[in-house]
């Protein structure tokens, strides 16, 4: 209830095939989750959810991380012109990327 955070969901057939969570401030915009649903891979849901999040917020800047492994996300993220800046490990092991994607105008 006391989150900063926006969700917002794609139906396909009257089911929620995915789900997008983002932070927006005026100074940049994350992605904090991107989801599909697995019955729903492969057939651009991901891609629209992101489309979305650019034409309503207006930012110069957007960012989002993702477990390195997750080859899938990376390749959709550097599609869009997000750029690798940082990889670090998490607690529990795990190798994460940061990307950002600049928007100049």
């Amino acid at each position: 209830m006391n989150s900063n955070t926006e969700f917002f969901g794609y139906l396909k057939g009257g089911e929620l095939a995915g789900v997008i969570e983002i932070e927006h401030n005026s100074s940049f915009t994350d992605i904090h989750s991107l989801v599909v649903h697995p019955g729903f891979f492969r057939q651009g849901i991901a891609r629209k959810l992101l489309e979305f999040v650019f034409k309503t917020f207006d930012s110069n800047l957007f960012v989002v991380e993702t477990g390195l492994e997750n080859g899938p996300a990376t390749e959709l993220y550097k599609k869009f012109d997000f750029k690798e800046v940082k990889q670090w490990d998490t607690d529990h092991g795990i190798r994460k990327i940061k990307f950002e994607r600049r928007i100049n105008n």
